[in-house]
């Protein structure tokens, strides 16, 4: 089964830790290790009375993808935004990877499949 990018909250929000990740080459990237739904840039004008939630996504996200990682502000905060997947990487790939949401082209049974080329993942 395929699941379309027009969903709501897209392909991602039927990913799960185990999936098998490949790249816009079919190219296997690694297996999901995590997936975090993204804040759609929430900031504070937008909640300003009640934030708890969308801080405490924001801390785990940071948890989960620190700069420590060699990973940049800009990254971190676009796959914030966008929620993502944290990739347990094969091959040269090795260590974590990360594909943004907005990269997955759709779910096909225990497989996803990305936009776009492994080597251009973050992480």
């Amino acid at each position: 089964m395929t699941v379309p990018v027009n969903d709501d909250q897209g392909p991602i929000a039927t990913v799960h830790a185990g999936m098998k990740v490949v790249d816009a080459d079919g190219e296997e990237v690694g297996t999901v290790e995590d997936v975090r739904m993204g804040d759609g840039g929430v900031t504070a004008n937008d909640e300003p009375h009640d934030r708890g939630a969308v801080d405490e996504l924001i801390g785990a996200v940071r948890d989960a993808v620190t700069t420590g990682d060699g990973i940049p502000e800009a990254e971190r905060a676009r796959l914030e935004r966008a929620g993502y997947l944290r990739i347990d990487a094969v091959g040269f790939l090795s260590g974590n990877r990360y594909a943004a949401a907005d990269e997955i082209a759709a779910v096909e049974g225990d497989v996803v499949r990305l936009t776009v080329p492994g080597a251009r993942l973050v992480g």
